[in-house]
């Protein structure tokens, strides 16, 4: 499916708990937030529309602004102890009313290393509203990953911090490498994605 018809949606509105006090999102990789990679990467591809959902403004001032400069649509989550479902709704809520919409690609904001490339295949492998499509490395399904308009009710009733793994599960999975998909969740695991660069 071409990236024109699809939504991106950026989740960016975690607690980082297991980061300690500091700003995740904010931490340096690679020469500037580790958010920023992520968000620059989706916003320099063609996608109908671009939406992240982030923590209030006096939390993450930064972000907000990195954000408004690249043109998405900012929804602000502020219960996000109810994990990345609570996101998840909030974007769907907002984006169901564009029936041009066929589709969202979820990303997150704590993958700093997945390439343009990659989003590219997810899309591409979409076929229609009812395509699943997840990344991959070899072990489990995980976003990046395409859900079809067909599954925005389904999404809609989303709870908890398992997100839709359940749904992705079940779809067409892209393989690539580990780096790809690595996810920063604490300081330790800055150490490796600092060294990494997208292919």
């Amino acid at each position: 499916m071409r990236t024109e018809r699809i939504a991106a949606v950026l989740l960016a509105a975690g607690t980082s708990s297991r980061f300690g006090e500091d700003d995740k999102l904010m931490a340096e990789i690679r020469g500037k937030p580790l958010a920023a990679h992520t968000l620059e990467t989706i916003a320099s591809m063609a996608f109908a529309e671009l939406v992240a959902v982030v923590r209030p403004i006096a939390f993450a001032p930064v972000l907000h602004r990195k954000l408004d400069r690249r043109g998405y649509t900012i929804i602000v989550n502020d219960q996000p102890e109810e994990g990345i479902s609570g996101s998840i709704v909030r974007a769907v809520e907002h984006l169901m009313p564009n029936n041009r919409i066929r589709g969202v690609l979820i990303c997150l904001a704590d993958m700093p290393n997945v390439p343009q490339t990659h989003y590219n295949r997810i899309c591409m492998a979409a076929e229609d509203i009812r395509s699943v499509v997840a990344s991959t490395d070899s072990f489990s399904a995980s976003p990046p990953a395409f859900i079809g308009r067909r599954h925005f009710e389904e999404l809609l009733a989303l709870k908890g911090d398992q997100g839709a793994r359940a749904l992705l599960s079940h779809g067409i999975q892209i393989e690539t490498n580990y780096d790809v998909l690595h996810d920063v969740d604490t300081p330790e695991d800055l150490i490796g994605t600092r060294r990494t660069t997208p292919q």
